[in-house]
């Protein structure tokens, strides 16, 4: 029971660290995202499942090996919305270092208003021009009176990546959680339904 508290608290203060961070640009609409995952694969010496944490350190990580960075001390991953995509993004003026998510198409359902979005859309990783899987995503926007917008969504991914080398394929299941009013709805509060 420890170890779940333990590993809700780290969850909870990861979430917290990515809101602390960019909020929006002029060019881009730029919101933190946490993602939470967990990578499947076959163990290629025992041929059982394994199982292993996929989250924001991982995709950051991965993008600063492939564009051979040592340092990742600044970049932070954030959901474009703007572009539909995961970026990682670095230093405070958020210049994007990788896009290692995009997603398109699927389906979309509005409440009149469009401040409550319900979408099933296909997930494109790192890059592929065939879709890797699906993500199912609930969001809203607010706009208040002094104009500042509020986005959030929630989503649930399920996709997979290709092997390569001796590395066979591996199938991700988790959430991706994005917003500046994140705390706002995200955890317990009506959604006005």
């Amino acid at each position: 029971m420890k170890k779940t508290q333990s590993l809700f608290i780290g969850v909870a203060a990861a979430i917290a660290v990515q809101l602390a961070g960019a909020i929006t640009s002029s060019a881009q609409e730029l919101y933190p995202a946490f993602v939470s995952a967990v990578s499947i694969s076959t163990n290629s010496s025992t041929g059982n499942l394994s199982y292993h944490f996929f989250g924001n350190r991982d995709i950051i990580r991965g993008c600063a090996d492939s564009m051979g960075i040592t340092n990742l001390e600044g970049l932070s991953l954030v959901y474009d919305r703007t572009a539909d995509a995961l970026d990682v993004v670095s230093g405070t003026n958020k210049t994007v270092v990788c896009t290692p998510a995009q997603f398109s198409g699927g389906t979309t359902l509005s409440n009149t208003n469009g401040t409550v979005t319900q979408r099933l859309t296909f997930v494109y990783w790192e890059g592929a021009t065939v879709a890797n899987g699906t993500m199912a995503t609930l969001e809203r926007t607010y706009t208040a009176t002094n104009g500042m917008t509020f986005f959030n969504l929630r989503g649930q991914l399920q996709f997979s990546a290709a092997g390569s080398g001796t590395n066979g394929p591996t199938i991700y299941i988790g959430s991706l959680v994005v917003g500046n009013g994140l705390f706002d709805t995200a955890f317990g509060e009506s959604d006005g339904r």
